[in-house]
């Protein structure tokens, strides 16, 4: 099976992508959310996950956090390597280095974070397809991204469908009051806390938003049987983000990265002058857009 993708392309596909992750990284270091920046920890939570458990059980957790330099290290290492990825965007080294980064700090902040921060899974799957220097592998391994994202969000709607939650009249009010109440609390005034307190007296808009939401997120699963719908499952994935952030105070910017997959990079690549030509790959190719 021929590539989707050309080296050229693949080349400027790494470019945005390691770009988008890069901004998350400095975020991450301007929110102090390194490992190097959460003080030796020592209460975490590896919950019943197997993967956290056999970390937990290596003391690799434990190993990068327990001393600052090694952590500052591994910080420094796990940003450099986004950015050698950008300024040699043909080798495969680079992003090999970010991803077994990543997936360890993605374990031990989560671990010590007593959260499990979904979004960071975006960070976590967005280099793989890059680690690859095979284009056929990486061209398989983009569009395996693209089924993962329809799984995402497609499992996330047909949870509330089959949970009953959607039925619920009061389940934005509930979300609202167990994960809002410190903004209502100590900062009532501003807007965000005034939309909520809106939503809150007003029960009726808050069951419309969460349907709305219900409905946008199982409608992904067209995309298992098609891509023609794919940029308007890529708008909605990005008001599902849009919506996110004003009704529950959310934006899971890392996770963005994954929903650029939806894009059709074979035409907006040719657009912009890439090389779009694969051997074995004719423009009509239905996946080459």
């Amino acid at each position: 099976m021929n590539a989707v993708f050309s080296a050229e392309q693949r080349k400027v596909l790494l470019r945005i992508y390691f770009g988008w992750i890069l901004l998350a990284l400095l975020w991450r270091w301007m929110d102090v959310s390194m490992l190097s920046q959460l003080e030796a920890p020592v209460l975490g939570n590896v919950y019943k996950d197997l993967t956290f458990w056999l970390f937990q059980l290596l003391g690799i957790q434990d190993g990068l956090t327990a001393h600052s330099g090694i952590a500052l290290v591994f910080d420094i290492i796990l940003t450099a390597s986004v950015v050698l990825a950008l300024a040699r965007p043909n080798g495969v080294w680079y992003p090999r280095i970010y991803c077994t980064a990543i997936l360890l700090y993605f374990v031990t902040h989560t671990t010590y974070a007593n959260h499990h921060y979904r979004p960071i899974i975006g960070l976590l799957f967005a280099g793989i397809p890059f680690a690859f220097r095979s284009l056929d592998r990486f061209g398989w391994s983009f569009q395996a991204l693209r089924y993962y994202v329809l799984f995402l969000y497609t499992s996330a709607g047909l949870y509330k469908v089959f949970r009953g939650s959607w039925l619920n009249m009061d389940q934005m009010t509930n979300i609202i009051e167990n994960t809002q109440l410190e903004l209502l609390l100590t900062h009532g005034d501003g807007w965000h806390a005034q939309l909520f307190t809106w939503l809150l007296v007003h029960e009726w808009a808050g069951w419309a938003l969460f349907f709305a939401c219900t409905v946008m997120e199982t409608l992904f699963i067209i995309g298992f049987f098609t891509r023609r719908w794919d940029v308007a499952l890529f708008c909605a994935a990005i008001t599902l983000h849009i919506g996110f952030y004003f009704t529950m105070g959310f934006f899971a910017f890392e996770l963005i990265v994954l929903d650029l997959t939806l894009l059709p990079w074979g035409r907006i690549l040719q657009s912009f002058g890439a090389t779009t030509k694969v051997a074995g790959a004719s423009p009509s190719d239905p996946t080459q857009v």
